[in-house]
C-alpha cells in the first residue's frame, strides 16, 4: 500500500477531499472520481491504490459534488407533516425502504400541517433532488417550482390534478361509507364525528364520506367536532362534548388516535361502557389499535404496499418525466374489533 502521511491536528479537524486522494496517490483528481464508479475503465491496479489510500484517509466521495457533475443526485424528498410522523411511522421506514432497495437516499422534509406555505419548503428547493413523494398538499405555484428544477412528483394520499403529478391514495370517502353502513345495519341511529383540522384533506374525505352515507341512510343531522389528529385531541373533544350533550349510539373518528383517546375518555372519565353504551370506530389501523386494552375497530389501509407502489410509479417518472400521470385509488378494508357493535 503507498505510504500515507497522518494528518496533522489541524488537517484531521477537516474531511478529507479527492485532491487529498489524488496528491497521497500519486493520480489525477479526475482519476479519484472515476475509481468510485462501477462504469468506469480504470485500471485494477490503479483502483486498488486509490481506495487504499481512501481508505487511509477516511475518504468517502461527496454526492453534492457529484451531483453537480452528474446532474442526478439520486437523492428524494419526501415531505410529511407531523401528525404522519407520529401516527404512521411505518409509512415513513416503508419509504426509506423502498428507496434504498432503488439506490436512492431519503430527505426527510417536515412540515406543521397539510398546507405548508412556501416558506417551510424553501429549504427542499435548495437541495438537488431527483424526485418529490408529498404527504402533504402543496399549491400549484409551488408545484411549478419543483417542476422547473426538473424534479419528478408524486402525491401519496393526497390528490392533485395536474400535468405530470402521479398520486397514490386510500379510497377514504368509499371505506368510511361502508364503515356507516355497517354501524347503521347493526342499530346505531345517533352519531358523532371527531374529524382531524378543518383543513385536512383526507380527514375531509372520510368525514364526508361517513356523512354523505349517513344522509342517504336518513340519518338526521350529525355533529362534527376537530381535533389535532392526536390521542389528547381526541380526548379532550369527547370529554368536552359528552360532558354537554347526550351520549351517541357511535362516534367516528378520523384516524385511530382520535379514537383511542375518545374511548378512554369514555370509559375513564364518564364510564361509559364500550361497546355496549357507545361504539368508538377509527381509521388507518395503527399496531396500537389491535392491543387488548383498545381492540379497536377500524379501516385498514395498506400503508407499506402503497409506499412501495408509490415509489415504483415515482421511479417511473423519473425515467420518463414526460409518461402520463397515474392517480390509483387504493381500496381499504374494514376491520372489525371489540369497540363497535356490528351485526354478526
Amino acid at each position: 500500500m503507498p505510504r500515507v502521511a497522518q494528518p496533522s491536528v489541524r488537517e484531521a479537524r477537516r474531511r478529507a477531499t479527492s485532491y487529498d486522494v489524488a496528491s497521497a496517490a500519486g493520480v489525477a483528481q479526475s482519476t479519484v472520481s472515476r475509481c468510485f464508479r462501477d462504469d468506469s475503465n480504470i485500471s485494477p491496479a490503479t483502483r486498488a491504490r486509490v481506495l487504499e489510500v481512501a481508505t487511509a484517509l477516511a475518504y468517502v466521495p461527496n454526492a453534492m459534488a457529484r451531483s453537480l457533475i452528474t446532474q442526478r443526485s439520486d437523492m428524494v424528498g419526501v415531505i410529511a407533516t407531523q401528525y404522519t410522523m407520529r401516527g404512521n411511522p411505518d409509512l415513513i421506514y416503508a419509504l426509506g425502504e423502498s428507496l434504498s432497495a432503488a439506490g436512492k437516499s431519503l430527505l426527510m422534509i417536515t412540515v406543521a400541517d397539510d398546507w405548508p406555505d412556501a416558506a417551510a419548503l424553501h429549504g427542499a428547493l435548495e437541495y438537488p433532488l431527483d424526485g418529490l413523494i408529498s404527504c402533504a398538499m402543496i399549491g400549484e405555484a409551488e408545484v411549478r417550482r419543483f417542476q422547473a428544477r426538473n424534479v419528478s412528483m408524486l402525491f401519496y394520499n393526497r390528490s392533485i390534478n395536474l400535468p405530470r403529478i402521479d398520486c397514490v391514495k386510500t379510497d377514504n370517502a368509499q371505506a368510511a361509507s361502508e364503515l356507516a353502513d355497517r354501524l347503521f345495519e347493526a342499530g346505531h341511529r345517533r352519531f358523532l364525528c371527531i374529524a382531524g383540522p378543518a383543513t385536512a384533506p383526507v380527514s375531509q374525505e372520510r368525514i364526508g364520506g361517513f356523512l354523505a352515507r349517513l344522509s342517504a341512510l336518513g340519518v338526521p343531522e350529525t355533529p362534527v367536532l376537530h381535533a389535532d389528529y392526536s390521542y389528547a385531541g381526541g380526548h379532550a373533544a369527547a370529554l368536552a362534548h359528552l360532558r354537554e350533550a347526550a351520549a351517541p349510539d357511535a362516534v367516528f373518528c378520523a384516524n385511530d388516535q382520535l379514537a383511542m383517546g375518545v374511548m378512554d375518555a369514555c370509559r375513564f372519565d364518564l364510564g361509559l361502557a364500550v361497546p355496549r353504551d357507545i361504539s368508538i370506530v377509527g381509521f388507518d389501523d395503527v399496531p396500537e389499535g389491535s392491543r387488548p386494552v383498545y381492540q379497536l375497530s377500524t379501516v385498514r389501509q395498506n400503508s407499506v404496499e402503497m409506499a412501495h407502489t408509490a415509489v415504483e410509479l415515482l421511479l417511473r417518472r423519473m425515467r420518463d418525466p414526460q409518461v402520463s400521470a397515474r392517480r390509483l385509488m387504493v381500496p381499504a378494508t374494514v376491520i372489525r374489533r371489540g369497540s363497535a357493535r356490528f351485526q354478526a
